[in-house]
């Protein structure tokens, strides 16, 4: 039984560390291409997985500026809640897994979750609404592509903080019981 939980554990490491540098892959295409943008305004035409924000870069490139910059917050932000995973498997200890420094990591990915979750949320509604305003400027098919749809994170987020009370109560129980013996 002990072999098949180690099996998952590592299994689930390589998986943590796919992600992780995807995330970093991603935040960093989409960086480089907000920089070639600024220097280049025709590269909006062909932006991170072909997407095309320049007619909106036409019209107002101050909200075309915003939005990539949101767009690259958020990417990054989620390569730093990868590391975290990531983070856990490496101070991860079979022996003793209710430890103070993953319970903190839990933690920090629960805040991370939601933090993720309510910027695109809030970042989803300001662009609809400027969006909307500008006449026949419509970027939210491409923009829900980039951002995301915040709910899925607040709601990751919320079960995360839960498993670290959970953690938190673990750890209580397993220094009573050092204390005992």
């Amino acid at each position: 039984m002990e072999t098949k939980t180690k099996r998952v554990l590592s299994i689930m490491n390589v998986i943590s560390w796919i992600v992780f540098i995807g995330a970093c892959i991603t935040a960093g295409a989409l960086t480089c291409s907000y920089i070639i943008t600024v220097i280049n305004p025709e590269a909006a035409k062909n932006l991170y997985k072909g997407i095309s924000f320049y007619s909106l870069y036409q019209s107002d490139s101050q909200l075309y500026y915003q939005i990539m910059t949101t767009v690259i917050f958020l990417a990054c932000y989620k390569a730093y809640l990868a590391y975290f995973v990531v983070k856990i498997f490496l101070k991860l200890n079979l022996a003793a897994p209710f430890s103070e420094d993953i319970r903190i990591m839990i933690t920090k990915i629960s805040y991370a979750a939601l933090s993720i979750g309510l910027i695109s949320l809030i970042a989803d509604s300001y662009f609809f609404d400027k969006g909307s305003v500008k006449a026949g400027i419509s970027p939210i098919e491409n923009l829900q592509e980039l951002i995301g749809s915040g709910s899925e994170y607040l709601f990751f987020g919320g079960i995360i903080f839960i498993i670290a009370q959970v953690f938190k109560r673990g750890i209580e129980l397993q220094s009573e019981n050092e204390l005992t013996i």
